[in-house]
């Protein structure tokens, strides 16, 4: 009897040793486990910290290719701004030049006349004057106030004048300082008599002076 009891015993014990082995092996497992957990964890956190940095580096880059853009269209604005800044200080009367003319008229400048002293138009009709000075002095082709598209160009000579001052009111004016020709065009709105002059000073005392009669 005492034989079985003992061996009841070993076998008791057998079992005892295989649960705690058992237990063993499951209390490594868990540990493993609960370490998978933690680093999945600290992946997931390091992957959002990544798109958010990306998601600030692509905010940056669109910011700055706005930026881009603005400056191309500021500086597009600019461009046309100029261009149209150029086209506005041309000339609008120069179509004068190329168009059809109904008279063709020439005046001589000399010490100290027009000639001819009296030039006779017709109103609405596009006209080309030509101006000669034949003297080695500068003489000029004056009209204070009409109402006219006026262009003037210059054949020959210089238009460089010796006193700005008498163009500021003007509405024609064409100077030459020494021996030339130059044109004026003109399509003269209103009928009139004008007074043509050199604002050269002391010529028009002298005599320098004519007369435009626009019917």
């Amino acid at each position: 009897m005492l034989n079985n009891t003992l061996r009841r015993l070993g076998g008791i014990g057998a079992i005892v040793l295989v649960v705690l082995f058992g237990f063993g092996l499951l209390a490594c497992g868990g540990s493993d486990n609960g370490s998978t957990v933690t680093d999945t964890a600290a992946d997931e956190a390091a992957h959002v910290e990544a798109d958010e940095a990306d998601a600030d580096e692509h905010d940056a880059d669109a910011a700055d290719h706005e930026a881009d853009e603005a400056a191309h269209d500021e500086g597009e604005a600019a461009h046309v701004d100029g261009d149209a800044h150029e086209e506005g200080d041309a000339d609008p009367n120069a179509y004068l030049e190329a168009a059809p003319k109904d008279a063709l008229y020439l005046v001589q400048m000399t010490n100290f006349a027009f000639t001819p002293a009296v030039l006779e138009v017709n109103a609405g009709e596009v006209l080309e004057i030509a101006i000669q000075n034949i003297e080695p002095l500068l003489h000029d082709f004056t009209i204070d106030k009409i109402d006219a598209d006026v262009h003037i160009s210059y054949l020959g000579g210089t238009g460089q004048h010796a006193h700005a001052e008498a163009e500021r009111d003007a509405d024609v004016h064409f100077a030459l300082t020494e021996p030339g020709t130059g044109v004026v065009h003109i399509k003269i709105h209103e009928p009139g008599e004008y007074v043509i002059y050199c604002s050269v000073p002391g010529h028009r005392e002298a005599g320098m002076e004519g007369t435009l009669i626009v019917r």
